[in-house]
């Protein structure tokens, strides 16, 4: 009895102790059970990874006894443990701690250790174990006595941490560390599941995002897009297709490509189609034909792209009839232009602010006598330009400063070259054309020949001062003629009067010597009546007078009174009247005074042989009423050079015959007699 007393008494504590440890052991069981049946729970009905964290961290505490859960998330860039959920936190002590996953002293505990080396890491005394050293001083005032941190995977890598602290020593058995590893296992499971689910919905965002914005687009594609596969069975168009074909989805969907196209452009269409299945790409011009025959002009693009394991067209076509519109019109105006250009009859150049010729127009090109492709490129001076004027100009030096300021040259006129040599006046008209930042691009030069201008106002200036200095000399000669006239019929008169012997008897040499006066005073007034006549003729101011009278009577006495000199030389006078010659119309005075010119004229040069005067009726110039008398004076004397004949009628002009000079005159009754027939209307 007593041995059985003894025994009893030795192993009773004992046995009371392991019960009660069997009965703790139990019952945290039991609690961990309960949390993590929870825990089961939240994985299934938890929405998100964040409320799963808290919810997870909630239970452990409240449910499974335990002082402190919390779930720390890795920090790549930091290599931290963030805190991401925590339950049973009162005082603050995750603010207060770093816990890294290196291998630092703040990465050697529980959490940076499980995290590092992906096992659970369970520490149920923590203050013997040295690698909780900085963290010793918060956990003991806190009671933490036991921890316990699991790894957390998702995608099959270690992401974080589960950490639990017990307030009792040795608190985590095998079956408890097994239990919450079997649990961090089914959040690791579920954590997959977040993010599978996460990337479904992220994917059916993109899609629909992907969607959405491709709806944007095919819709606001400024022109139609259309969508088919190498059969021509359309899958998919824009709005714009319908609107401008004039279709509906059911007819276009059962309609070919081809069929919006013309009979006419269909092969060429269908090439380029292969194109695109051919060789990726394509582009072309063509008239899309809507479903009432309305064919508008549109520019094409098609590109090869894969869809649902087969080829297709995606392609787009833009409106071109503005495009084609506007160049149509510029097509014109280029051509109005090129007309405008070619046509003009002045010369058109454009040169570069370096000098340099970039068009000239056929005007321009046959005026200097250069082709364009002569001339392009070239700069003007050299070509059309010399380097100086006749007058000494730098002309070099103008086409430099015009270069430099072509707004100062708006006009100019400077002289020019042609590829012969010659040189020619041109006024300019110049334009400058700049680009957008307002450099000169281009100055555009129009030209107008004054070279027969300046010389015709030279002439008319020429001859506006010699018809001034005519009209001064006739001024002059008529008063001089008028003043000498006077004393030259008194030194006639009074020699003749000396002569007769009125004033007493002369003897031979005295007569001899006044009638040498008498007849040199004839011959000077001679010729101041012929200078008087054509000053008066020249001024305009001899009065020719119109009157019938009788040709024949005047030949006679012209030829009475020149019959003397033509006997004194030993020379014939013959005349040939017609004998049915009319009355003439005429200054009868003037008339004599013509044949007294001429005859007198060809018996003065005329050494011998005869004189001969003939006279008749001639036809009119064309249109005139009446026939003219013409007149006609011939002689056998030494004749006139042709290369003289133009000076024949010259005032104070006399030809250098050779015989001449041996004769007095003053070259002035033959422009007289012209002069006199020409009043007449000869």
């Amino acid at each position: 009895m007593s041995h059985d007393a003894d025994e009893s008494g030795s192993d009773g504590p004992r046995s009371r102790l392991e019960l009660e440890a069997r009965e703790r052991e139990v019952a945290h069981l039991a609690r961990l059970y309960a949390a993590l049946s929870q825990v089961n729970q939240a994985i299934v009905w938890m929405p998100t990874r964040e409320d799963l964290f808290h919810k997870v961290c909630r239970v452990l505490v409240e449910s499974g006894g335990f002082r402190m859960a919390w779930i720390g998330w890795h920090e790549p860039g930091t290599h931290r443990l963030v805190p991401v959920a925590e339950h049973g936190d009162d005082t603050g002590y995750l603010r207060g701690i770093e816990v890294r996953t290196d291998s630092s002293p703040e990465g050697s505990g529980p959490s940076g250790t499980a995290f590092r080396t992906g096992r659970p890491y369970v520490d149920n005394d923590l203050g013997e174990d040295s690698a909780n050293r900085p963290w010793r001083p918060q956990r003991e005032r806190r009671g933490f006595q036991a921890s316990a941190a699991f790894p957390i995977r998702s995608g099959g890598e270690v992401r974080g941490t589960l950490n639990v602290y017990a307030g009792e020593r040795g608190y985590f058995g095998a079956a408890e560390a097994t239990l919450l590893e079997e649990s961090v296992a089914a959040i690791s499971f579920a954590l997959d599941g977040y993010e599978r689910e996460s990337a479904r919905l992220q994917a059916e965002r993109t899609l629909r995002s992907e969607k959405l914005f491709s709806d944007v687009m095919i819709e606001s594609m400024p022109g139609i897009l259309y969508f088919y596969d190498e059969e021509g069975h359309f899958l998919r168009w824009n709005r714009n297709f319908e609107t401008v074909s004039g279709c509906t989805r059911e007819e276009i969907a059962s309609r070919h490509p081809l069929d919006f196209h013309t009979p006419e452009q269909r092969p060429r269409v269908e090439e380029r189609i292969a194109e695109v299945f051919a060789l990726g790409e394509s582009a072309f011009e063509a008239d899309f034909v809507a479903k009432d025959g309305t064919a508008t002009p549109y520019f094409f693009t098609g590109r090869r792209v894969p869809f649902e394991e087969r080829s297709c067209l995606v392609g787009v076509g833009i409106d071109v009839s503005d495009r084609r519109r506007a160049e149509a019109r510029i097509a014109e105006s280029e051509r109005q232009y090129r007309e405008l250009v070619e046509n003009a009859n002045s010369i058109i150049l454009r040169w570069n602010a370096e000098g340099r010729v970039t068009f000239l127009n056929e005007f321009g090109q046959r005026f200097f006598g250069y082709t364009a492709e002569e001339i392009v490129g070239c700069h003007v001076i050299g070509t059309i330009v010399p380097t100086t004027e006749s007058g000494g100009r730098d002309l070099d030096e103008l086409m430099a400063e015009i270069c430099a300021a072509p707004e100062s040259f708006a006009q100019n006129e400077n002289e020019n070259i042609r590829r012969d040599g010659e040189r020619v006046r041109i006024a300019w008209t110049n334009r400058i054309v700049r680009d957008a930042e307002g450099r000169v691009v281009e100055i555009l030069s129009i030209g107008t020949d004054v070279t027969a201008r300046l010389q015709i106002e030279a002439e008319r200036q020429a001859r506006h001062r010699a018809e001034a200095a005519d009209h001064i000399k006739s001024a002059f000669l008529a008063t001089m003629s008028h003043e000498l006239r006077t004393p030259l019929n008194a030194i006639i008169g009074f020699t003749g009067i000396v002569l007769q012997g009125l004033a007493g008897p002369l003897n031979a040499e005295q007569s001899k010597q006044l009638d040498m006066v008498r007849a040199s005073a004839r011959h000077l007034l001679a010729l101041v009546n012929d200078v008087l006549d054509i000053s008066k003729i020249e001024a305009g101011q001899l009065e020719i007078s119109c009157r019938a009278f009788d040709p024949r009577r005047s030949i006679a006495k012209v030829i009475e009174l020149v019959a003397p000199q033509a006997e004194a030389k030993r020379l014939a006078l013959r005349t040939v009247v017609a004998p049915d010659l009319p009355a003439a119309i005429g200054d009868e005075r003037r008339f004599e005074q013509i044949l007294l010119n001429l005859l007198s004229n060809a018996i003065k040069f005329t050494e011998e042989g005869e004189v001969a005067l003939s006279a008749e009726l001639v036809p009119g110039r064309p249109g005139a009423e009446r026939p003219l008398l013409r007149v006609r004076v011939s002689d056998t004397g030494p004749g006139i050079r042709p290369e003289d004949l133009p000076k024949l009628f010259q005032p104070f002009r006399q030809l250098d015959t050779g015989l001449a000079r041996q004769h007095d005159g003053t070259g002035l009754g033959l422009a007289i007699c012209r002069r006199l027939a020409e009043l007449m209307g000869g």
